[in-house]
């Protein structure tokens, strides 16, 4: 914005003046009733543009009662091996690190395992309409920022495990390019090729995803294993919750397996910004779910607020949504989907999606 010259100044301060001298003039000059009416168009005003504000504080408190009765979530114990199936850097510590730092405290073992590196995601990588190349970048600093993320926690980098897989693209995978592969329109790939990847040269496929996802629960062995619930809003994430359940059913490890919503529903969770002293509330979208909640320390909350701040790329356009999620406990469920009796009738099964995913 360019500045204003002193005289520019000057001219603005004396209109501003004359418009306060002339509404006195006309107060002073108005019916009881016609004043009455200005104030409370006044207070509508106020209300109109404050009052998101004012419900998102009434819906914490309303629903941290709620908070407060559910069961609480298992701890983690010195023969813990936590997995997290993270679709994007950022989306392990939003969901589970105060578990996550329980457990290294506690003496296990926590992996993470990123799908993607987060490359379609444009304003991050500084414009509107970025280069393919731009985008490539933008992978390979997210994947630093992760890192960054883990350590904040005490992690070391060795836990982390980047599949580079496409943004924007898992769901496709799991559909339409199960056996044929994806081209990403974001960086022009068609086959994992980020430095760091797990491994290099898969191609953009359904099958080498899980396929990969098979081999890693196989060669790590993990007693918990956190992913995101179908129920989530983001296409990427529904198809993350697909894979993950099908890789842990081709080896008998659905017992483990436990669900966390991030793109829970309009405006969730309310309110934005940094508020720690807040519970974190059941997401709309996981209404029905038999969620659990995971208590955290005061230290546990500060560490989660550092390793969100970690991602830089993400903070900058997105800290509001992000710090959010730093609240007194995180939630968990055993189950993927609400069971049959919590549903409704037009609910049963998958239609809890339809019409409601965002792309």
């Amino acid at each position: 914005m360019r500045r204003l010259a002193p005289w520019q100044w000057l001219v603005l301060l004396l209109l501003l003046y004359l418009a306060l001298a002339e509404a006195l003039r006309l107060w002073v000059g108005l019916l009881w009733a016609e004043r009455l009416g200005l104030v409370l168009a006044a207070l509508g005003v106020w209300a109109f543009i404050n009052g998101r504000f004012l419900f998102a504080y009434y819906h914490a408190f309303a629903t941290s009662v709620r908070v407060r009765g559910l069961p609480l979530a298992r701890e983690p114990g010195a023969e813990e091996h936590l997995l997290v199936l993270a679709p994007h850097p950022d989306d392990e510590v939003l969901a589970a690190a105060g578990l996550m730092r329980r457990t290294l405290v506690r003496g296990g073992r926590v992996s993470v395992v990123y799908l993607t590196s987060g490359d379609a995601f444009d304003w991050a990588a500084g414009s509107p309409l970025p280069s393919q190349e731009a985008m490539r970048r933008l992978a390979l600093r997210r994947m630093v920022e992760a890192w960054r993320g883990l350590e904040a926690l005490g992690l070391p980098r060795e836990s982390a495990y980047f599949l580079g897989f496409p943004d924007q693209g898992l769901f496709q995978l799991f559909t339409t390019h199960y056996y044929l592969a994806y081209e990403s329109p974001y960086t022009g790939l068609k086959a994992v090729a980020y430095r760091g990847s797990y491994r290099l040269g898969l191609p953009y496929t359904g099958k080498a995803l899980e396929a990969t996802l098979v081999e890693l629960l196989s060669s790590l062995k993990p007693t918990r294993i956190l992913l995101p619930s179908p129920l989530d809003a983001h296409r990427d994430h529904q198809a993350t919750a697909y894979f993950g359940m099908q890789a842990a059913a081709a080896l008998g490890m659905e017992g483990r397996l436990e669900y966390y919503l991030v793109h829970g529903g309009y405006q969730y969770p309310l309110p934005k910004g940094l508020h720690p002293r807040l519970p974190l509330y059941p997401p709309p979208r996981g209404r029905g779910l038999p969620w659990h909640r995971f208590p955290l320390s005061e230290e546990e909350v500060r560490l989660k607020e550092r390793a969100i701040r970690a991602h830089r790329s993400q903070m900058r356009l997105l800290g509001r949504f992000l710090l959010a999620f730093v609240r007194q406990n995180e939630l968990f469920s055993p189950l993927p989907i609400p069971a049959r009796e919590a549903l409704a009738p037009e609910e049963e099964g998958w239609a809890v999606l339809e019409g409601r995913e965002v792309v």
